[in-house]
């Protein structure tokens, strides 16, 4: 780690002094980035038998209220449910 630490420093150092701002400031997000790739892979491998157990989420749907509204005369009813969190309506014409 402290070789990488070395390495990171050094081309640090180096981008500030030869290359313009703009340029050094991607060039280390993109050296940042891979960096971030390559500990993922290493951090993936099997956990030790002693690890916490996985908690399975369970999701509970519940059948969305539905409201019925008869129009005026016969014409038709109206519809009203919630989907997703936002009331919705829909319009049958008889």
């Amino acid at each position: 780690m402290k070789t990488l630490n070395l390495l990171l420093g050094a081309l640090a150092i180096a981008l500030a002094l030869a290359a313009p701002p703009a340029l050094a400031g991607s060039l280390m997000a993109g050296a940042a980035g891979l960096l971030l790739v390559a500990s993922a892979g290493v951090q993936s491998l099997p956990l030790p038998a002693h690890a916490a157990p996985v908690v399975q989420v369970v999701r509970v749907v519940t059948p969305p209220a539905v409201r019925v509204f008869e129009l005026a005369d016969g014409a038709g009813v109206v519809v009203f449910k919630t989907v997703d969190g936002k009331l919705t309506s829909r319009c049958y014409r008889a």
